[in-house]
């Protein structure tokens, strides 16, 4: 049952369980059912489900992960921890914590250091990022920020808070004791650390940490990631990590997942022989399941707003005619068309969110529903957050958890404020704080919502176009992507930076064409309005890397995109 409909490489990351392993995911291979059935194999074998610790990167991975363990589990689900980075952090410090904390976001560091500020010279925001690096081990604090570091970390300890960088910081300081470092080791008998390519010098170290030696020099520790989807450095990740990986766990096994489930023959070697280019990689050959399937479409307009009418025309042309204008139209046009696609099939990927708003415009002028990741979220989640707090203070500690979760969900106010994944979030996350010790409880779960991210803000089940950077649509795929603005400057990135690391901007270039499993456009505009300034543009060094074999090049002159008055048809 735990081995069935795997294939041979997956069953033996499956089966690998004792010592450090290493198993290389690129797109596609079924990287989180490998990770699931590894689970439920070593359930199998009698490891204890407490024993067990996955950390991921995203709410959203540790979500899909546990659902699907549950799925498969059952009873033991429950008992895995299953989370990211600082959500692991911040059990450890609930676990050993016996006052209440709370965890200060973004903009209430920036408040906190305004005060302490005054005269300085220091940008505030310029300052929080500062901070976090320091904490996450990245660089150490220097003269000139040294002094407010330590008034920022007294107002912090004065005020019972943490920040989100000492989620991952404050768990390494308390594991310096023998004691507490024992008896997590003990906890975490088999560890599994997804996306490993991504961590920065304080997780790995963090990861380090708890990977107990046993008989063998490392403990057992899975490591699961793909060098060519390595794209935070911007974060402070260190793909070294995972280069040297076998370096720094001695007897290190290493396990390759070749077949590619999703994506078609064309687009799975198109990309691959771009991401070939790049040095700092490890090599391997993955091997597309799917047909070859049709090519990929390059498309050259003339301006952002006709790269927006073409993307949703061809949206169109799929779904059968969906615009204001499209539904007016006669049967006979809708007839012609496939009909076996939803809105939630195709995706709208670009690098920077400057580009998302004519884009937008496009979609609300034709009436096609569309969501966009991360969008307007931030406000919106830390005003939940301090509804959440103003609620707790206000709520009966010794009522049942379960009446507090009903009389918050039936109040107007608070609900309006949240979609729908919102509240399967709430729901999802109350489940894990009912248990009212130490962790538990109301002020638990206040805490944990301070976690979430923009990338929480996706719901799979909306039936709409998902709008998103590249950065975000990392894990997700759709049947049909537009890459938008595959242009100079765009991608690589180089309009509002003096560096640019280009083995990085391939490989989140490579991320956004793998997010594709059926149809791939990839989009340039002659001239586009960017910062303030209408710039002529030239598109993308990294297109005369994809072999012409694999490529459908169309071009839209200006004077077609103008007229507004019919279908522009490109094949």
């Amino acid at each position: 049952m735990i081995l069935h409909g795997l294939n041979e490489s997956q069953k033996k990351a499956v089966m690998t369980t004792e010592g450090p392993v290493m198993i290389i995911a690129g797109p596609g291979t079924g990287k989180t059912l490998t990770i699931t059935r590894r689970i439920a194999y070593l359930i199998h074998k009698g490891v204890c489900p407490e024993n067990i610790l996955a950390v991921t990167f995203t709410n959203r991975a540790a979500r899909e992960m546990r659902e699907r363990i549950g799925a498969f589990l059952r009873n033991d689900a429950g008992k895995i921890f299953i989370g990211t980075f600082h959500f692991l952090g911040l059990r450890i410090i609930q676990d050993i914590y016996s006052h209440s904390f709370v965890i200060y976001n973004r903009d209430e560091q920036a408040s906190l250091l305004k005060k302490l500020l005054k005269n300085s010279d220091f940008r505030v925001r310029q300052l929080v990022e500062k901070i976090s690096r320091i904490k996450n081990l990245i660089e150490e604090a220097d003269k000139g920020v040294k002094e407010i570091y330590e008034k920022y970390q007294s107002e912090l300890i004065k005020n019972s808070a943490f920040d989100f960088d000492d989620l991952i910081l404050k768990p390494i300081e308390l594991l310096d004791k023998a004691e507490v470092l024992e008896r997590y080791r003990k906890r975490f008998r088999y560890i599994m650390a997804d996306e490993y390519q991504d961590i920065n010098p304080a997780q790995y170290k963090l990861v380090k940490l708890l990977t107990k030696p046993t008989c063998s020099p490392c403990g057992n520790l899975c490591v699961i990631g793909d060098s060519d989807q390595a794209i935070y450095a911007f974060r402070g990740a260190d793909i070294a990590n995972f280069l040297n990986f076998e370096k720094d766990f001695e007897n290190a096994q290493r396990i390759t997942l070749q077949k590619n489930y999703r994506s078609s023959g064309i687009i799975l070697e198109a990309s691959s022989h771009l991401i070939k280019r790049n040095l700092k990689r490890i090599g391997k050959e993955i091997i597309p399941i799917k047909e070859k399937g049709i090519p990929i479409a390059v498309i050259s307009v003339p301006d952002e707003k006709a790269e927006g009418d073409v993307i949703v025309k061809e949206i169109e042309k799929r779904m059968g005619g969906t615009s204001h204008y499209q539904l007016m139209q006669t049967t006979t046009d809708r007839d012609s068309a496939d009909g076996s696609y939803s809105f939630s099939d195709f995706a709208v990927v670009f690098r920077t969110n400057a580009q998302a708003k004519v884009l937008e415009e496009s979609f609300v002028a034709s009436g096609i529903p569309y969501q966009i990741i991360g969008r307007m979220r931030r406000w919106k989640r830390n005003e939940i957050v301090q509804m959440l707090k103003n609620r707790v203070k206000g709520f009966n500690r010794g009522s049942p958890f379960d009446e507090f979760l009903d009389e918050i969900l039936k109040d107007p106010e608070f609900v309006t404020n949240l979609g729908e994944s919102d509240l399967i979030l709430l729901e999802n996350l109350a489940s894990t704080y009912r248990d009212p010790s130490p962790g538990g409880g109301l002020s638990g779960l206040v805490n944990a919502l301070s976690l979430l991210t923009d990338a929480d803000s996706f719901d799979p089940r909306a039936q709409a176009v998902t709008l998103t950077t590249l950065h975000m649509a990392k894990g997700l795929e759709f049947r049909v992507v537009f890459i938008a603005g595959v242009e100079e400057g765009l991608i690589p990135y180089t309009i509002k930076t003096s560096e640019c690391d280009l083995e990085e901007e391939r490989r989140l270039f490579y991320v956004g064409m793998t997010r594709a499993k059926d149809e791939l456009f990839l989009t340039y505009s002659r001239s586009r309005f960017l910062y303030g300034q209408k710039l002529a543009r030239s598109p993308s060094s990294f297109l005369r890397e994809i072999p012409e074999k694999f490529v459908t090049e169309i071009f839209i002159p200006a004077r077609i995109a103008k007229q507004g008055d019919s279908q522009i048809g490109l094949f």
